[in-house]
């Protein structure tokens, strides 16, 4: 996904050339103040809210937060000012819209054409933007998704439950329901803290904020560091995305690949190193000799 390049001092500049004052900008785009001064010291807000951003300054939206290359399914639902359960409910396609952006599923010819109208874009556009989707040469009914680590780090609460849904469970595996998922942040609370249906609120973007009790729980639920779900830990989650990835290579058997995935030269915590290693020597697939056994001769583990 090439995403708009944001830069909050650009912000600001457009701002004060405009003749607003930050209140005045988050009045017009119903934001707080606060947020306004975040996105000016650089963190910037979710993608769809870029063009509202530029409509309001009155600036060109490729000029004010410009873009490396062409538009995948997410762009163009980015560009067209919608969040994904947003799209999902005004075209009445459930999970079409994530599915299809990160390459897991198709839409069929009638979503298609609704998505196009809504994107304001003809439908070869939109195929086109599919195709980037699922990876070059994309073949229809399920191609591969792109390589993972191309996969953007998710930022928001929703995109990290998502993610975590998507990527943590594999094979047989069924991750868990939204009622699963309240269950384990109760447990985890002591308390009745939130519903299955508080949970798919804040799984589909509808809910974007939530008290630290259920993000301990979330956390708790998904075996993950309770600083994968807080708003300002960025580095932690690209650190757990990197290790998912990592070890999602192991348990596959594709180990040589590992080397080649970027890790910086930090490299990944002893933990996860730790992790790895124990799933490297028990892996069946690599059928390693005992140390005095001929090949073929090793017991089964």
């Amino acid at each position: 996904m090439p995403e708009r390049r944001f830069d909050g001092r650009r912000l600001r500049s457009a701002r004060t050339a405009a003749g607003f004052t930050q209140t005045g900008l988050s009045k017009a785009l119903g934001v707080s103040r606060s947020a306004v001064t975040t996105w000016e010291k650089g963190r910037g807000p979710d993608p769809e809210r870029l063009p509202a951003i530029a409509e309001v300054l009155n600036w060109d939206l490729n000029s004010l937060f410009p873009r490396a290359g062409a538009p995948d399914l997410a762009d163009l639902r980015c560009d067209a000012g919608f969040a994904q359960y947003e799209i999902e409910k005004l075209v009445r396609g459930k999970d079409a819209a994530r599915c299809a952006e990160r390459g897991v599923r198709r839409l069929t010819p009638a979503l298609a054409s609704a998505f196009a109208d809504a994107y304001g874009v003809s439908e070869a556009e939109l195929r086109a933007a599919e195709d980037r989707s699922f990876g070059d040469g994309g073949a229809p009914g399920g191609a591969a998704p792109a390589d993972e680590k191309d996969t953007p780090i998710p930022t928001t609460l929703a995109e990290k439950i998502t993610y975590l849904l998507e990527q943590t469970y594999s094979g047989a595996q069924e991750p868990p329901s939204d009622a699963d998922i309240a269950h384990g942040i109760n447990k985890a609370a002591g308390s009745p803290v939130i519903t299955a249906a508080g949970v798919e609120d804040l799984r589909t973007g509808v809910v974007t904020e939530a008290s630290a009790v259920i993000r301990e729980g979330l956390a708790e639920t998904f075996g993950v560091t309770a600083f994968f779900f807080q708003p300002d830990d960025l580095t932690i989650v690209r650190t757990i995305v990197e290790g998912l990835q990592t070890l999602k290579l192991v348990r596959s058997g594709d180990i040589q690949h590992i080397a080649t995935r970027g890790i910086g030269p930090e490299g990944l915590p002893a933990e996860l190193l730790a992790a790895v290693n124990d799933l490297v020597a028990n892996l069946p697939e690599l059928n390693r000799p005992e140390p005095g056994k001929p090949d073929g001769d090793t017991p089964a583990r």
